[in-house]
């Protein structure tokens, strides 16, 4: 019975956090000439990933009466990790594919205005090597990238996901008082 809570709400949040990922990826690829917003989004939006992850893990031990034991809050959140990093890949790609193809050449303008506006502080090299660095997001779209990319993610928010559930986790205590 546990390992069906545990599937059914990681799936539930999984697809819940998942769309809000969406939107908020949405944002964050509309700002993209404006780097200094676009990483806000980016630094924001996965902090409010992390905030709904421990909502999830709240809500899981309150389904099991307020307690709740490591393995089973983890597998839990990692079930919800798998299913809305999936989210985030598929819709980069889209995004990145078919809605704004021409993101990356609006982000190397972007970096560009940076650049003029910095001036001298920054040496040509430096420069170049950023703008180089600027023309690899056109790689995101290939299949081999977008399966590093999305397993890299999964391990990190996989990390994430084991840190929460080792705070949250509550044993049941072995004898319990009688007042």
């Amino acid at each position: 019975m546990k390992d069906n809570k545990n599937i059914s709400t990681g799936v539930t949040y999984g697809v819940i956090i998942g769309l809000i990922y969406v939107l908020i990826l949405f944002f964050r690829w509309s700002a993209a000439t404006n780097l200094i917003k676009f990483g806000l989004y980016s630094f924001l939006g996965y902090l409010a990933i992390l905030v709904l992850l421990c909502v999830e893990a709240v809500q899981r031990r309150k389904l099991d009466e307020g307690f709740i034991n490591l393995k089973s809050l983890f597998q839990t959140l990692f079930i919800s990790v798998l299913i809305f990093e999936l989210f985030y890949s598929i819709y980069t790609y889209i995004h990145l594919k078919y809605i704004d193809p021409t993101v990356a050449d609006r982000m190397r303008e972007g970096m560009q205005e940076m650049f003029d506006k910095v001036g001298d502080q920054m040496s040509d090299e430096d420069k170049e090597k950023a703008m180089e660095r600027m023309g690899d997001i056109k790689k995101v779209t290939e299949l081999p990238q977008m399966i590093k990319s999305y397993l890299s993610s999964v391990a990190i928010t996989g990390v994430f996901a084991l840190i929460i559930s080792a705070i949250v986790k509550k044993k049941k205590p072995v004898f319990e008082e009688v007042n």
